[in-house]
């Protein structure tokens, strides 16, 4: 018994999910690396000498990743639409001769990290720096944050409030961050190991769609049932026989060890008198979804039995996240 859904009775309302996420210097299993990025030439560049830093085989080597970050997010040709990055003009970058880099993986952030949520506890200095986003792709000492709220302010106007506050850029839909910042208290951020390391709490950002399907039943409609239980023979107990038939019976019910069972399964042509009763009326348990293909994509399972009364019209609404 199937019925096509009314267009106007489906609605699909996308919102956006955010889990947080908490990593550290140790965790490259997970994907998340840390590295430097040094400008430098590439002429005969030899990957058996380059320096590099290596997780689990594999290796990032200073001077490419340097060019890389340069061609995807600080290119300085007058167009800043050629970059990767927020283009809204509040985002200052500057690379240096050198930075570090700590990346995360596209399995832990989503779509995106979520813009105002980075928290970065770097141990590299001799103090502990604690490094958040302004959620414009800026990356600034939380202990400075009055001067870096006056360096946002003049539109990034170098400043002494800008030496000492901005520290590099977050790239929220790459998952990178860039410390370019290259002062004593910042250049070696993301690069300590044991106890110099660091320790990132960021969340992540995923769009999850709401299905919401109306199933309208109406008057008279869905009054029969396909449940075997209503056919000839196949209601009620089910009986078994032999010496270890009594092992098919649920644990319970296993001390007669008596009676006879069908091994197999004959269609019956004819219900139970009840059946045919004109008071019966089926009860809905679940409520199944199908695709054009006649493919069972979800089932609603309705907390108590609803019964269909046959003089009424049954709304039924199945909703699921996907």
């Amino acid at each position: 018994m199937f019925k096509r859904l009314d267009p106007r009775d489906i609605n699909i309302t996308p919102f956006k999910a955010n889990k947080k996420f908490n990593v550290t210097n140790v965790d490259s299993g997970s994907g998340v690396f840390s590295f430097r990025a040094v400008s430098g030439s590439l002429f005969n560049f030899n990957p058996a000498t380059a320096t590099a830093k290596t997780f689990e085989s594999k290796s990032f080597y200073e001077k490419p990743a340097w060019f890389t970050l340069q061609q995807l997010y600080y290119r300085n040709d007058g167009n800043e639409y050629n970059n990767f990055g927020l283009s809204n003009g509040k985002q200052h970058r500057f690379l240096q001769n050198s930075a570090s880099v700590i990346s995360v993986p596209q399995q832990l952030y989503g779509e995106r990290i979520k813009p105002k949520s980075i928290n970065l506890k770097d141990d590299s200095g001799a103090s502990t720096v604690t490094i958040v986003d302004d959620g414009n792709g800026n990356l600034y000492d939380n202990d400075f944050s009055s001067s870096f709220a006056r360096f946002a302010a003049s539109n990034f106007t170098a400043s002494v409030d800008g030496t000492g506050s901005f520290v590099g850029n977050i790239f929220y839909d790459q998952g990178v961050m860039v410390f370019s910042n290259t002062g004593s208290k910042y250049v070696d951020i993301g690069t300590g190991e044991q106890t110099d390391g660091f320790d990132l709490e960021f969340k992540s950002q995923v769009t999850i769609r709401e299905h919401t399907y109306l199933c309208m039943v109406g008057e008279n409609e869905f009054n029969g049932t396909t449940n075997i239980s209503a056919t000839t023979d196949r209601s009620g107990s089910i009986n078994v026989s032999g010496s270890h038939s009594w092992k098919l019976f649920p644990p319970g019910h296993a001390t007669a060890k008596s009676g006879s069972y069908k091994h197999y399964y004959q269609q019956s042509t004819t219900y139970n008198n009840f059946v045919t009763h004109s008071e019966f009326r089926p009860y809905i348990t679940k409520v199944g979804l199908y695709n054009d293909f006649d493919e069972l994509i979800a089932i609603g399972q309705l907390s108590s039995p609803i019964k269909n009364d046959k003089d009424l019209s049954l709304g039924i609404q199945v909703r699921f996240d996907a």
